[in-house]
């Protein structure tokens, strides 16, 4: 018979292995049937908190509540919401009465209404004429004509069809070989090869623009970043093999959107288009970045705390308690952010603003993060949330030293959503440097989307210009932030 020390010691170690189980059970049964099984920890000294907490609210100003309910938005008309489209066709109709006999009635007024009607896509030709002259009474100089208009591609693609084919593989992931067989049933018969082609020389027409992209984001002194996988199928090693490679994305607020195409996930790789960078980095800790701001002192890191409270969000459901104390404190960081950006706050203001709202609420949950993780076992999902922030806690409180750095990396993390709604459609490239290609494209057309361009119009106007002999300043002109500078309100 085993000794009692034995036993007991035994017998914790099998609680600690079955909560950690019911743990994942419930993570499980959390993202299939939103149900699940909890568990708790001492909770003497988070008790104190949450008095302490509460003797803080207390404290505060008191708020005017007003009990009035809030009128509904009124809902918009239908002018308000397709006034804008023009008007191509008009049909009268005459009443029976009046075509049976038009002259014993009189017209005073008509009734009006409009239905939306779509026309779809139709294929035509443009006829270019050059016409050809020759000098009057002189046969020997030879004819003169006009050159021939710039295009992208030799052949029949115009510039208005080449983007129509990008947006709707880029934007609305649409493959090539399904754009194939609509533009057929529309009377317009061209070959896979033909698109495949189509768009490496948009790629290559956009590569400039693309690169002065980097150069306008690396100069601002503040980028967020982020990687997404993509698989590709490279023919060396054979035609069903596919490896992963990465979409590594940077932007900032409401600035352009950048893509870098990288066959692996090294820490090199990664973070290879940072190279002369100054200012902050903000990411979501992977190894590479962290690294990347021990080599260079120019470089100041800032943690994402979307990231940091998801963690706590997904342990929710085993330690509903002690995530909700730290997930109502990160709430109220997020209410200073509401803040400044609904009242448009610049850099200094901001900065202000979270050294008066939320530098205690900061404090306070270093404070719960000690607590809870003192109290939770090692390989409990509150123990891991716990230990992620407090790892990284160096890096959550970037922030609050810069008014012009956000507190989560959101902007970025929206910006990669296009890419993994296409990737689940065209499944992965078809080659690395379609890749680079894909980079290219989806740089342009995310930047679009997101500052409210008309990619349609951005590339139809790009597309017409010579972008091979332009100047630095004209391509940075043409950038889609820049672009649209341009363009009147």
């Amino acid at each position: 018979m085993p000794p009692i020390e034995e036993v007991l010691a035994e017998n914790a170690t099998l609680k600690g292995r079955v909560a950690e189980l019911e743990a994942q059970i419930a993570w499980f049964r959390r993202q299939v049937f939103a149900g699940g099984k909890s568990e708790k920890v001492d909770l003497n000294q988070l008790d104190l908190l949450l008095g302490k907490l509460e003797e803080a609210k207390a404290a505060e100003p008191p708020q005017k509540v007003s009990y009035e309910r809030k009128a509904k938005p009124s809902r918009k008309t239908r002018d308000e919401l397709y006034g804008h489209l023009p008007v191509l066709e008009e049909t009268v109709v005459e009443p029976d009465e009046v075509k049976a006999e038009p002259s014993s009635y009189e017209r005073i007024g008509e009734e009006e209404t409009y239905e939306v009607k779509v026309d779809p896509p139709k294929f035509y030709r443009r006829r270019i004429v050059r016409p050809k002259y020759r000098k009057v009474g002189d046969k020997s100089k030879a004819p003169v004509v006009a050159p021939a208009p710039l295009r992208v591609v030799e052949g029949l693609a115009s510039a208005e069809l080449l983007a129509y084919v990008v947006v709707s593989k880029f934007l609305d992931h649409l493959p090539l070989f399904r754009q194939c067989s609509i533009y057929k049933r529309h009377g317009f018969a061209v070959s896979r090869q033909n698109l495949v082609r189509w768009v490496e020389k948009v790629a290559e027409w956009l590569k400039p623009i693309y690169n002065h992209m980097r150069l306008d984001l690396l100069e601002g002194g503040y980028v967020q970043v982020d990687e997404t996988p993509i698989k590709y199928q490279d023919p060396d090693y054979g035609e069903k093999s596919t490896k992963t490679g990465y979409l590594c994305g940077m932007t900032r607020p409401l600035g352009d959107v950048w893509y870098k195409w990288s066959g692996g996930r090294c820490h090199a790789s990664v973070t290879s288009h940072l190279e002369g960078f100054e200012g902050v980095v903000q990411a979501d800790m992977y190894e590479a970045y962290p690294k990347l701001q021990k080599s260079s002192e120019a470089i100041e890191l800032a943690a994402c705390w979307a990231h940091a409270r998801r963690k706590f969000f997904d342990a929710k459901e085993s330690f509903p308690r002690e995530c909700g104390v730290y997930l109502k404190l990160v709430a109220k960081l997020y209410e200073v952010e509401s803040e400044i950006r609904e009242n448009g706050l610049d850099a200094e203001a901001a900065l202000a603003l979270r050294l008066k709202r939320s530098a205690n609420a900061h404090a306070r949950i270093r404070r719960v993060l000690g607590i809870l993780r003192r109290g939770g076992l090692p390989s409990s999902g509150l123990s891991k949330a716990c230990d992620y922030s407090l790892s990284h806690w160096g890096y959550l409180s970037t922030y609050l030293r810069h008014g012009h750095v956000a507190i989560d990396n959101n902007w970025m993390e929206n910006a990669i959503r296009p890419t993994a709604v296409g990737k689940k459609n065209w499944l992965f490239v078809g080659h690395p440097q379609a890749g680079d290609r894909a980079a290219i494209l989806y740089s342009i057309l995310i930047s679009c989307q997101r500052l409210d361009i008309q990619p349609l119009e951005y590339l139809q106007d790009v597309l017409s210009r010579n972008t091979g002999i332009m100047q630095e300043q004209e391509l940075r002109a043409l950038t889609p932030a820049n672009w649209k500078k341009s363009r009147p309100a």
